[in-house]
């Protein structure tokens, strides 16, 4: 079994997507926006991670328990 991913990972992954997004951006010369959509992509990626981990937990509590 793999271990678990922390929220310090999740964090991790959501900063280098916005990194990449934002350096992307500012070479093509779209310095603002590039940074703002660097920011919002790196929460973007964080939460939908989050929320992929709490699912995936929820499901294996339940299946400990035997509702299906």
């Amino acid at each position: 079994m793999l271990p678990a991913v922390t929220r310090t990972h999740m964090a991790l992954i959501g900063a280098v997507f916005g990194a990449i997004l934002a350096i992307s951006g500012v070479l093509r010369g779209n310095a603002a926006p590039a940074l703002v959509g660097g920011a919002l992509g790196a929460v973007l990626v964080f939460l939908v991670l989050q929320r992929a981990h709490d699912h995936n937990e929820a499901v294996r509590r339940r299946r400990e328990r035997g509702d299906r």
